[in-house]
């Protein structure tokens, strides 16, 4: 009866749904019932909605598929509502989206539990679990170990399973030619930049993936929803999956040759060989190039290689974003400032996200040209 929009009902709702009284529990349980879990869709998106709703939502048996997708990938959602969720759902998918939240399967080894024992998992969802339990838990801390016998037999199991559905469910990406049926691949892009790349930077195949600097795309996946203020369509979710299987090798040939997305992922990877390689690709535009000046999570050397580029610095927008970007070396920033425009300095000048160094010369520089 109250003015309410459908979110701020639920919240509501879900309270009362604890509430001492068993007849307000069973009222505010059937008011839910009423309600269409589509007009949900934008509270489970919704990076600052109530940890109790994101809950119930991911038990609530009338979630769509829809619902539960933007649930999981919310990170207000509590991990104990996860577990639960990759426990009883019959949909691989749900478990596989489930299993791309590192952080959360370390926080909440439940959640690796729950996998592995629902049946419905798909065989990658089993990978993700397995290769952080392992990592994680039985390798790092000593946990208990998985007897011999029932590793073999669930390996033995998951190969079967992985066999039976790769036609179907996944794709091996060996080299380009997958990459490009993937449509990952710019096509227009000649492979001799690929060579040139490999013959400075030696063969890919001797690129050593850093353990401890893994792509997180689960963050990545974040950051990128943040930064479009809205969250990952389903549509685009595969390129995400897909690039988080991809070994070191198949990274740099992506970011060498890739799409504008493939692009826009990679630049944030912790291997600067492979974020590097996407300023190599010769579709990346000057737009993109701004964009990634001001990226706070991009490697160091990225904003480096930028700064030093005679074409890529004639523009405004890309000095004064490196200039903002904390994770700018500072050499690079200094040697910027005295581009800057006054009105921009003075902003630089009590902009707390810079370093020190940063700040206090631009308000020098602000101070002498202003003549104060």
């Amino acid at each position: 009866m109250l003015p309410l929009p459908d979110e701020e009902i639920l919240e509501a709702l879900v309270a009362l749904g604890t509430d001492e009284s068993a007849e307000v529990r069973e009222a505010a349980t059937a008011s839910i019932e009423r309600m269409k879990p589509e007009s949900f869709l934008g509270v489970a998106q919704d990076k600052n909605a109530s940890p109790d709703v994101l809950g119930f939502l991911a038990i609530w048996p009338r979630a769509t598929k829809d619902l539960l997708e933007a649930v999981v990938f919310n990170r207000g959602t509590p991990d104990n509502a996860l577990a639960y969720l990759a426990g009883r759902t019959n949909s691989p998918a749900i478990i596989e989206t489930i299993s791309l939240k590192q952080q959360s399967l370390i926080r909440t080894p439940a959640i690796i539990e729950a996998i592995l024992a629902n049946p419905a998992r798909s065989p990658e969802a089993e990978r993700r679990a397995r290769e952080v339990q392992h990592e994680f838990f039985e390798k790092q801390f000593g946990a208990k170990m998985v007897a011999q016998e029932q590793r073999v037999r669930d390996e033995a199991e998951a190969a079967a399973r992985a066999a039976e559905e790769a036609a179907r469910d996944t794709v091996a990406v060996t080299g380009i030619d997958d990459l490009i049926r993937l449509g990952l691949i710019d096509e227009r892009i000649d492979d001799s930049v690929v060579a040139e790349y490999e013959a400075e930077f030696g063969p890919f195949d001797e690129i050593v993936e850093d353990e401890e600097a893994r792509l997180d795309i689960e963050r990545v996946m974040s950051e990128i929803a943040a930064e479009e203020e809205e969250p990952i369509s389903p549509d685009r979710m595969p390129i995400f999956q897909q690039v988080a299987l991809m070994g070191v090798k198949e990274r740099v040939m992506l970011a060498l040759r890739g799409t504008r997305e493939a692009r826009m992922i990679l630049i944030r990877d912790p291997n600067r060989i492979i974020a590097s390689a996407v300023l190599k690709n010769p579709r990346i535009s000057d737009q993109e190039i701004e964009y990634i000046a001001s990226v706070k999570t991009v490697p160091e050397d990225v904003l480096r290689h930028i700064a030093t580029n005679r074409a890529w610095v004639r523009s405004y927008t890309v000095i004064h974003n490196l200039v903002r970007n904390p994770r700018a070396p500072i050499g690079t920033s200094l040697g910027l400032l005295n581009r800057i425009q006054s009105r921009d300095l003075r902003g630089l000048a009590s902009n707390k996200n810079i370093p020190d160094v940063i700040r206090t010369t631009a308000n020098r520089m602000y101070i002498k040209r202003s003549g104060n």
